[in-house]
Formats: C-alpha cells, structure tokens, sequence
C-alpha cells in the first residue's frame, strides 16, 4: 500500500521548499509519516516511514549520523529535517546516506511540517483505497474469471485496459517465516513496483502473488533469475503472457503449476510455464484417477515390492532413466558395480514382468516418474 518517495516528493519540492540532499530517492516507497526526535523512539517504527524531525535535539554530525543508521536500521524511507537558515547537513552525512543509500531532504524551520504530513497521509490513503479495490478486482479475475463485472471496470479506471498484456508471478520464501512475519518477504514486496513497474499484488498462505502490467515476459524472467538465483530459498513460479484482463486466470494457473513443481519435480527455484516441456501436458490433467492407474500399471509391482521388502529399486530404475539406460553412468551415479547394477536391473525387469528397454515400456516408465515427481497433488 505503499507511495514512491520520489512521487511524494513531486508534490511538496516547490510547494514548501523541501530539498533533496542524497544523490536520488534511491526508489523508496513511504506507508506513513512519522515524527521522531529521540533515537529511542526509532525502535518503534515498523519500517516505509517518511521521519519528520526538527533537528532541535542534535548535538552533533556525530550524534546525527547515529540517529541515520538507526533509522536505516529500522527500515524507514528517509528523513526530512529542519535547519535553520544557511545551516544544512554536513557533507560527510551526505556521503553516508549515499553510501547506504538512504534519503535525507532538508526543510526551513518555518517549513509547516502538520500541512506536509496531512497532504501525505491523503495521497497514501488515496492509494491504499486504490491498491484494495485492485486487490479485490485480481482477485476476482483470477477465481471468477465469467463475472467480468466484478473486475474490468476497476482495472479500467486505474489505468489497467482490458487489451494490454498481463502475466501472472507466484512466489514464497517460507525459509524466513517467522513470529513477526516474513521480513524478506515484505522486502521482495516492496522490490516490485521498481522491478517490473506497474504492478497488482497480495501475499495469502505466505505466497505472494503478482501481476505484472505491460513488461515482456523476457524481463519478467531476467528479474526473477537474479532474485532466485541470490536466494535458495525463493520459490517462484511465472505464468503465460494474457492477452488482456479475461486472460489473467490462464496466466495465474499456469504460474502456479510452475510454482507448484518447483517444491515436487523439477529441482530449480524459478520455473516458467513456458519451460515445463511434457509437465505442461501431465499438470494439466484434471481427472483424479487417471494417474494412480497409470502409476499402478507401470510400476506398482515394484514399489510393492520396495515396500515390502525394503529396497529401493524404484530409485535405481529413476537413476538408471535419468542416465540414458546407460550401466556406466548409472553405476557411477548410484556408487555401485556395473555388475551389482546388471544384477538389479535383471531384478527389476523380473518383478514387473515386462522388457523395460522396450520403446513403449520407456515411455510409459519415464511418464510414472513424471507423475510420482509432481507429488501428492495429483498422485
């Protein structure tokens, strides 16, 4: 629900000579203001607050710089600060707040901080009704996708039109659930709107979901490669471009199939639909029974039997698909002799009853692991 600090910035620069001293905004966003003269108090903030001080209780740049790297410590947008005339910030603070990319803005002492903060609570409130009525239009495009007249005129009227591109990003980093939420969650959040520019998002169950408005697909992968590649423990899965708002759902359900396989079959942290090859045709299987039979014809005799009997040649015959029927790789992979391996594929063969290198016996072989691979959901 948070505003651009540069956009707030637009609207009171000439109005009540504010200046900006770092060398930009540094593309923060501001979810309220506040007024903090003690570094005490700072603790108590909850982070994309614009600080309004009046400067009277420094003492020092010393004292100054502390009071900066406690707010940047608690996550807050910047610093507005009063000065009286001729008096601004140090240089050397200039230089730390563009080392840690925090914006500072300077203020006269007349500067009437009660008309600023009221102007910036109407445009944030302004933009939380904005950015709750876009909720709930995404919302009902995704789960009502039929109903268009509870969406398509709130996206046109916020700029939002029914022929643009849309596509559809699923994400979660649960690694970093905590008590207090998931900070790095938030963060990834509050990263969005520079990332991809014009966005509608929400977290529920711990998953944020995005969409992105206008930005080719190729950018939309380029930016989730470096999140992910960074990070491990980020999940993401990203949909189909929709041609236009009653496309949103397709791209939404394909993004969480994406998303989906990231935590089952295939072992990567960001997949795009695009890039599923045969799990774009067996996750978009819907019947519930097909895949169990499946599962049960190809191979059922042998996990009945790893089951049984506590061996693990389904994992040997995974292993040995994996690695292009070859005895050699297999082996290696699976740190056995070739001839203790020949020994278990012989075994293998006997207990489902049927020639596994037979070309049609391959096929239905490598598509039950498929299946297995996708998890509980659709076995």
């Amino acid at each position: 629900m948070a505003v651009e600090l540069e956009y707030l910035y637009a609207r009171i620069e000439s109005k009540y000579h504010i200046k900006l001293h770092t060398e930009s905004c540094f593309d923060k966003t501001i979810a309220w203001t506040h007024v903090v003269e003690e570094i005490e108090f700072i603790a108590s903030l909850h982070g994309e607050e614009l600080i309004f001080y009046s400067g009277v209780s420094c003492t020092s740049p010393a004292w100054l710089k502390r009071y900066i790297m406690e707010l940047n410590k608690h996550h807050a947008g910047g610093l507005v600060m009063s000065f009286r005339d001729g008096e601004t910030f140090p240089q050397e603070i200039v230089e730390y707040c563009n080392k840690i990319r925090f914006p500072i803005f300077s203020a006269s002492w007349t500067t009437p901080y009660i008309d600023v903060m009221r102007l910036f609570a109407e445009i944030l409130l302004q933009n939380e009704q904005r950015e709750t009525n876009l909720i709930a239009a995404l919302k009902n495009a995704i789960y009502y996708p039929e109903n268009e007249g509870s969406y398509l005129s709130h996206f046109e009227r916020n700029g939002f039109y029914r022929d643009m591109d849309y596509a559809v990003i699923i994400l979660s980093c649960h690694a970093y659930d905590g008590d207090a939420g998931n900070e790095r969650l938030r963060k990834i959040e509050r990263s969005m709107h520079f990332m991809l520019g014009n966005v509608v998002m929400y977290e529920e169950k711990g998953r944020l979901t995005v969409l992105a408005v206008g930005c080719p697909l190729s950018v939309i992968q380029a930016r989730f490669r470096k999140i992910c590649g960074k990070d491990c423990n980020v999940y993401a899965g990203i949909g189909t471009m929709a041609a236009g708002i009653k496309e949103i759902h397709l791209s939404y359900e394909k993004a969480y199939t994406a998303y989906q396989l990231t935590k089952t079959a295939i072992r990567t942290n960001l997949l795009s639909y695009d890039e599923l090859g045969i799990y774009k045709i067996l996750a978009d299987v819907k019947e519930e029974t097909i895949y169990p039979a499946f599962v049960r014809e190809a191979v059922g005799a042998l996990m009945d039997h790893d089951e049984k009997n506590h061996t693990e040649y389904m994992k040997v015959l995974e292993a040995y698909f994996e690695n292009d029927c070859s005895i050699m790789h297999t082996a290696q992979v699976l740190y056995c002799h070739k001839n203790t391996l020949s020994y278990k594929l012989d075994k293998i063969k006997k207990i489902l009853g049927y020639d596994i290198l037979k070309n049609e016996n391959r096929v239905k072989i490598m598509v039950a692991i498929y299946i297995l691979r996708l998890g509980k959901e659709y076995f």
